[in-house]
């Protein structure tokens, strides 16, 4: 999923959330996030509404089930055109 939306993060990773670094064509995650939201109907954390050391950054919750998490992952695939020619 995050490879989809050309982000960078850590696969050292460990716990329930993932973090990473939205690419630089975006203003903040805030802006990913909608973008994925209403292109893609599905919902990614902004990193933001952590605080602003967030802003450049999206939190994936892996608390579901991997269907789920497959859903997700094809439903962003098909609308990245979309998504990344803002």
């Amino acid at each position: 999923m995050l490879d989809l939306l050309n982000c960078t993060y850590s696969t050292n990773q460990v716990g329930m959330f993932v973090w990473a670094k939205i690419p630089a064509t975006y203003a903040d995650g805030y802006a990913l996030s909608d973008a994925i939201l209403y292109q893609g109907n599905v919902f990614i954390t902004p990193g933001g509404i952590f605080g602003t050391a967030g802003n450049g950054f999206i939190r994936v919750s892996l608390c579901s089930t991997e269907e789920k998490l497959l859903e997700a992952i094809e439903r962003i695939r098909v609308s990245i055109p979309v998504i990344t020619n803002k």
